[in-house]
């Protein structure tokens, strides 16, 4: 590859890649935004608490007076006279001074004696104001009384203590202290509890970012053989339909005159090309994915009904003992199906409509986990061979039970559906390695729910929610025709919810 051919390559590559991370950072905002909320939340009420707890109001004091120096002389009759003069070095000198003055406790002791106490809480200081004379004592303290009285005996007391530094001094007052009525450190557990609850959220954003950087999922045709090292059998558009005030026909299937034409366009080429991926003597199919929610049990009703519009004879199996999906997603009605056969674990019901046959199993005592060993399925398959052209076979998530697994072994083949930018690479790797360990014949990946452009695909139909009736006669309406939340609890299932069409 010359150099024009490789910088053509990486332009490509950054192209596909941008908006694949905007698409998981939206993802991930869209899915835990919540978590940027609680995190801002819980941090800025935890600093706001802190902030309130450790919250000290101080006090501040002070009073600025002009210093004095005492000046010595002596008059003609041979007498010493004293005189002040002002002296700014003397200020200065002070200033520099008064720390070494408090640590010898000097001003201290005298302050609390003029105090009668025998200690006191706040903090002295000590500044000048430069090329002057004049001198600041500052207090600072909890107390505001205390600052004040503290000034006072400090005032009164530190040419006393000072004289022994710089000589005989006098303060003259400029200003007339007063007591502190506000403290000079204002609250600040509001901004304190603001600024954490912005560093939350800003923790929340980067959690999001760094899931968008872990995050792999297949999203482009390529993904299938670079991630997975699998064929690409076929891809899905996504359905959706509009909103409607009334009642309309929501099922995910071709009979349905709302799907668009991209969606049964594809139906019909994934058909064909598994058709040509089988042999001679393949006609038991199994579809499976990795988690619930993929829409396996769509593809597969939607792959019975292509295959049985060729003139085959199909039959499709829900072999999701532990919760059926198939009568649902097809609308069959117990109390008004017509059984085609009736034996003790299962029963198979001919569906005119579509025109082919689906078989159910029984639930009552556990039954249907005779028919789950792999010595009765292969016979049991073989059977089936004989009598129906097509035998596609709908089988819980592969990585969710081993159920999958007992039905691998027995089919002629396993097609494996996988939901568009869903399931982490790393869960289909899994679950493909222990279908393939069981030496069945995987003929090739489904990407369903394509979004329009981020697949090469030109249709933009999306997948919506379809219904079928339970066993009150509800309409009961299914995402992608699947779902669970707790495995085996058919009232708890994710994405499959009753609904009374009385309720509002």
């Amino acid at each position: 590859m010359n150099e024009n051919d490789k910088k053509v390559s990486a332009e490509n590559n950054s192209e596909k890649t941008i908006p694949i991370y905007k698409s998981d950072i939206l993802k991930g905002f869209f899915k835990f935004w919540w978590v940027c909320l609680l995190l801002a939340f819980l941090i800025g009420s935890l600093m706001f608490i802190s902030s309130y707890r450790s919250y000290k109001p101080m006090y501040s004091c002070s009073e600025t007076l002009t210093v004095e120096t005492e000046n010595t002389r002596i008059s003609s009759s041979g007498i010493s006279v004293y005189s002040f003069y002002y002296d700014a070095t003397t200020a200065t000198h002070l200033a520099d001074t008064f720390p070494f003055i408090l640590t010898s406790n000097l001003l201290n002791e005298a302050i609390c004696e003029s105090l009668d106490v025998k200690s006191y809480s706040c903090s002295l200081s000590a500044s000048s104001v430069q090329s002057s004379n004049m001198f600041t004592i500052t207090v600072k303290g909890p107390d505001p009384m205390e600052c004040y009285s503290v000034l006072l005996a400090a005032v009164d007391n530190y040419p006393k203590v000072a004289r022994y530094i710089v000589g005989n001094i006098k303060f003259t007052m400029i200003t007339e202290p007063v007591v502190p009525e506000t403290p000079y450190n204002p609250s600040s557990y509001v901004n304190d509890g603001l600024k954490g609850a912005a560093f939350g959220f800003a923790l929340g954003i980067l959690l999001i970012l760094f899931y968008a950087l872990i995050r792999n999922t297949i999203r482009m045709k390529d993904d299938v053989r670079n991630e997975l090292n699998c064929d690409l059998l076929g891809t899905l558009p996504r359905v959706t339909f509009k909103k409607h005030k009334e009642e309309i026909d929501r099922s995910i299937l071709p009979t349905n005159e709302r799907i668009g034409y991209g969606f049964l366009e594809a139906i019909r080429l994934l058909r064909n090309k598994l058709i040509n991926a089988l042999g001679e003597d393949e006609k038991v199919v199994m579809i499976t994915s990795t988690a619930p929610g993929e829409g396996k049990s769509t593809v597969a009703a939607n792959l019975a009904i292509s295959l049985a519009n060729l003139d085959k004879k199909v039959l499709l199996i829900d072999c999701d003992m532990r919760n059926p999906s198939i009568k649902l997603l097809l609308g069959v009605e117990e109390e008004k199906e017509e059984l085609y056969e009736e034996f003790e674990y299962y029963k198979i019901i001919y569906l005119e409509r579509y025109n082919i046959s689906i078989m159910t199993f029984s639930n009552e005592n556990q039954k249907y986990w005779k028919m789950m060993k792999v010595g009765f399925l292969k016979k049991y398959f073989s059977i089936l061979k004989e009598q129906y052209d097509y035998v596609i076979v709908d089988t819980p998530p592969s990585g969710l039970v081993a159920d999958a697994l007992s039905v691998a072994q027995s089919v002629d083949a396993v097609a494996y559906v996988i939901l568009q930018d869903t399931v982490l690479v790393s869960k289909i790797r899994s679950s493909l390695e222990s279908i393939l360990s069981t030496d069945a014949k995987l003929v090739g990946c489904i990407i369903n729910g394509a979004a329009s452009g981020s697949i090469g695909y030109g249709y933009d139909y999306g997948y919506g929610y379809g219904y079928g009736y339970n066993k009150r006669g509800y309409k009961s309406y299914a995402r992608y025709g699947y779902g669970y939340s707790d495995y085996g609890k058919p009232k708890k299932r994710f994405g499959i919810f009753n609904k009374n069409e009385d309720d509002s």
